[in-house]
């Protein structure tokens, strides 16, 4: 990747009343660095082992029928009592085998594809949260404005590379229909790939036809390749429910991407210690995804990771923690032993923009890039450990994922004959900064900020003395203004526009 794309550019003295510039060049980042180890390969086989001792001595509890007549077929253990399934540790082994390494998930505009696997690293955008905040109006019940307007400024952002989800739940839509005007604004107000909630068939099923129709494609082009992803979460400790059993065995039939996110909160859903969280962790990780490969064998799937700690004083997770770096490391390094993409997110306890929230989300952010993720959740404008979606945060997160992009760029030392040129002609005691070597690359040799003012003093004084918050909130709002609808064929909106209309009239009340 060119990282330079990604980069503003212009003068140190800019005015802060540029204009934003929406970022169409955007691409998935790569890695610079190569993922770090925090355990041996003896350790890692020592947790693969301890995993498969947990699947055939206690066992996961699988809370649908149906999932429970495919896992007896396969040959696993079946309790039909307490919903108990265990595994033989070859039934788990074969069948995790399947899933691929890679694969690609296209979205409406097809150049802005992304890729999972290798180097590859996507960050997407926040997700599922119920309040929204901001400087100006400070923090609310999600609804269906602020949820469109967040939609909009992560269209905008250039490190955002695809929707993690609702980026703040619209709790004034009702819940029983609410997908359909989500997907709605997601295939309309956006065209990057977006994440859909597979809680049950109903609204699985409801999607994936609105995918089709925005995509144009019919059942058989559907399945060719991924569209669209969801999340299995695991219910820690042991237990997966019925409703996103139902929505993802849909989505997995038609090929489409799931991720297997046990919520791992050591402490509380898992052990205490990393070591039996990391066990319980990958046990349940390596169940549902042998049991995904088993609905559709080479069915494109993460190996999730949201591995944390809680705050043994109030209970509450705690994101961004020493803990929480060193056990998703080692969860990249269980991914990487399965060879399955790996899925993390980018977490902050802060109840404020402040420096905390900036702390905590780099720790995080370390964290993805560190255990060699491919697939960053909550990327951007995460508060409160998920309870909060912040505008200004969102600016602040894509600042700093920038910053970890730009190291991507390769050092290139295709200049040297130039640049000892210009060493040579400087001397001892001089300065480089009107030298031709310099004059050619100044637009362009740095990363520029998005946020941060590197101006001296008296200039950011003169300007009003503003933090970085206050300039989030000023640079979001600007964008907004700015945002431009990408184009829909008007045939294809007015005909996801009567769907709409009509699985409203469909579903009524009734609960789905």
């Amino acid at each position: 990747m060119n990282a330079g794309k990604n980069r503003r550019r212009g003068g140190r003295q800019r005015s802060s009343a540029e204009p934003v510039r929406q970022e169409q060049d955007w691409m998935p980042a790569k890695r610079a660095l190569k993922p770090a180890e925090v355990l041996s390969a003896d350790e890692i086989e020592n947790i693969h082992n301890r995993s498969l001792e947990v699947l055939r001595d206690i066992g996961i509890e699988f809370m649908l029928p149906e999932a429970l007549d495919i896992l007896e077929q396969e040959g696993a253990r079946v309790d039909r009592e307490t919903g108990i399934v265990k595994f033989d540790p070859e039934i788990v082994e074969s069948w995790i085998k399947h899933a691929p390494p890679d694969f690609t998930i296209v979205p409406r505009n097809g150049e802005r594809s992304l890729h999972f696997g290798g180097d590859d690293i996507v960050y997407g955008s926040i997700a599922s949260t119920p309040n929204v905040m901001d400087l100006d109006n400070g923090r609310r019940p999600g609804n269906k404005k602020d949820f469109q307007n967040l939609v909009k400024l992560s269209h905008m952002i250039g490190s955002c590379g695809l929707m993690s989800g609702y980026p703040v739940e619209p709790i004034d839509l009702p819940a029983n229909h609410r997908h359909l005007d989500c997907a709605y604004d997601f295939l309309t107000l956006t065209d990057k790939a977006f994440r859909l909630y597979a809680i049950g068939e109903t609204r699985t099923k409801d999607t994936l036809e609105m995918i089709k129709i925005g995509l144009g494609l019919d059942q058989d082009q559907l399945k060719q390749s991924p569209r669209a992803f969801a999340v299995l979460n695991v219910n820690s400790p042991l237990r997966v429910d019925a409703p996103l059993l139902e929505g993802c065995m849909e989505l997995t039939r038609n090929n489409q991407a799931v991720i297997v996110t046990p919520v791992a909160f050591s402490g509380a859903m898992s052990p205490i210690t990393l070591s039996g969280s990391l066990i319980q962790h990958n046990a349940e990780c390596l169940a549902a995804i042998a049991f995904l490969q088993m609905v559709k064998p080479g069915a494109p799937v993460f190996y999730g990771s949201i591995f944390t700690n809680i705050d043994m004083k109030t209970g509450a997770p705690a994101f961004g923690t020493p803990d929480s770096l060193v056990g998703m490391i080692a969860t990249g390094q269980l991914a990487r032993r399965y060879n399955i993409p790996q899925r993390v997110f980018n977490g902050s306890t802060s109840n404020a923009v402040d420096a905390q929230a900036a702390y905590e989300s780099m720790f995080s952010l370390w964290a993805a890039y560190l255990c060699g993720s491919h697939l960053v959740l909550h990327a951007h404008g995460m508060m409160e450990a998920g309870l909060t979606t912040s505008y200004e945060k969102v600016l602040l997160d894509a600042e700093m994922i920038q910053m970890m992009n730009a190291m991507s760029r390769p050092i290139d030392l295709s200049d040297a004959d130039e640049a000892v040129e210009a060493i040579r002609s400087v001397g001892a005691g001089g300065h480089f900064l009107g030298t031709p070597h310099t004059m050619s690359r100044y637009k362009t040799a740095f990363h520029e900020p998005l946020l941060s003012d590197w101006r001296p003093y008296e200039f950011w004084q003169k300007d009003g003395s503003q933090d970085t918050a206050k300039r989030a909130n000023t640079k979001w709002k600007k964008m907004l203004n700015e945002y431009e609808k990408p184009a829909i064929d008007p045939a294809i909106n007015e005909e996801l526009h009567d769907f709409v209309k009509r699985r409203k009239h469909e579903i009524g009340t009734n609960e789905i």
